[in-house]
């Protein structure tokens, strides 16, 4: 069985984050005469992590400090667009998931076994809450109860 914290180790009203389709940036080289493609991040998904990475480091220093997790975790993500556009909400994670470990606020993104994405209301600019829960998983310190009980009857 798990359980949620009952407060999230993390919250923040993050920038809206690239679309994953304006994530990735590709160039055509030549080396040794043979052309390749060089994909890297865009310019917008480095912006994007920038701002996020100088956002984490604020409230950092507004709150003492952050500290990395190392947990499992549950994502809660609503996305507020700047205008009425329709655009599809699984498009967003990939970059609010690499901002938050460049970030350090969690060592991986694979870390997130349950993602929550929803759609918010209009804000001018956009932006993404984001609400971070650790997952308590009690099969071990159920057992353990177990176990106790058994020995006290």
């Amino acid at each position: 069985m798990t359980e949620l914290s009952e407060q999230p180790f993390f919250k923040a009203n993050l920038p809206m984050p690239p679309s994953v389709n304006h994530y990735w940036a590709k160039s055509v080289g030549k080396a040794k005469g043979k052309q390749y493609v060089h994909v890297r991040l865009s310019d917008r998904a480095n912006k994007f992590r920038d701002d996020v990475v100088a956002q984490v480091a604020d409230i950092a220093q507004r709150h003492g400090s952050i500290r990395t997790h190392s947990g499992r975790i549950r994502a809660v993500v609503t996305l507020h667009g700047a205008t009425k556009q329709s655009y599809d909400v699984d498009n967003f994670m990939k970059g609010i998931g690499d901002a938050l470990t460049h970030s350090l606020v969690y060592k991986d993104d694979k870390q997130i076994d349950e993602l929550f994405i929803k759609r918010g209301e209009v804000t001018k600019g956009g932006q993404a809450t984001i609400e971070l829960y650790e997952i308590v998983d009690n099969t071990v310190w159920n057992s353990v109860m177990d176990f106790i009980r058994g020995v006290k009857r």
